[in-house]
């Protein structure tokens, strides 16, 4: 059975290239979308079986109680939500599935996943996180690099470590801190390393998208694999497992 999509902020660079990849993948079609600026999903919930969202938080809040009111899943790769719009997304998830990934790259998904043990193995190395992303992003850090943050401090044996966002001045590297730092330039869709170090040896695990169609065939596989969930909150994880 094809599953019929509507993207929310389907004007949008992602949104674009979801399109671009549902014309190749015979399991779905596009039913339609609205751009970002439209706070209203109007007359395309009918039509739709889930809705894919790239747009932009204060947008975002709106689609997905709007798709809880009418019963439809929802995915979203928004990133930059407060505290106040990410409980927005909970309250919804008590009528609908909701997946919420701040990366739909299957590959950070499973980073994120085994970044853990690696941290654990390696207790006591410095640890560091540069992002890198075209200059219109709007957040930073990432919603990646914030995701690599907590699974770094998962593993972490000992108190919350310190995180430091760059530094400038008389700014010495102090115990157990983890710094972050992002990068605002060109076009680059998105890059992520993380820094493994002590005295005498470096670790370093990076990922980089090419382009943003690994963004786009992970939301059309979220959107296949959330239909029938029972009302919840899922992200890659679920669907790695």
């Amino acid at each position: 059975m094809t599953v019929r999509i509507g993207i929310a902020g389907i004007t949008g660079r992602l949104g674009r290239e979801i399109v671009a990849a549902a014309e190749d993948d015979p399991n779905v079609a596009v039913a339609g979308g609205v751009s970002r600026s439209d706070g209203s999903l109007g007359d395309l919930l009918p039509l739709v079986d889930v809705i894919i969202d790239v747009s932009r938080p204060d947008a975002t809040v709106g689609f997905v109680e709007r798709c809880a009111e009418a019963e439809i899943p929802f995915v979203t790769g928004t990133t930059g939500l407060d505290p106040v719009q990410s409980e927005r997304l909970v309250r919804a998830a008590e009528r609908i599935p909701v997946f919420v990934a701040r990366n739909l790259s299957v590959g950070i998904a499973a980073l994120v996943r085994v970044l853990p043990d690696l941290v654990a193995a390696l207790d006591g190395f410095d640890i560091e996180i540069v992002e890198t992303h075209h200059r219109h992003k709007v957040d930073a850090p990432s919603g990646t690099a914030l995701a690599l943050l907590e699974a770094i401090r998962s593993a972490h044996i000992h108190a919350d470590p310190l995180t430091v966002h760059g530094r400038s001045g008389h700014a010495p590297r102090q115990p157990e801190e983890i710094g972050i730092h992002a990068v605002r330039a060109g076009g680059n869709p998105g890059e992520h390393s993380v820094i493994l170090a002590d005295a005498g040896e470096e670790i370093r695990i990076s990922h980089r998208a090419f382009s943003r169609r690994p963004y786009a065939l992970g939301a059309l596989r979220a959107a296949q694999w959330v239909i029938g969930r029972p009302p919840g909150l899922y992200g890659m994880t679920e669907l790695l497992a």
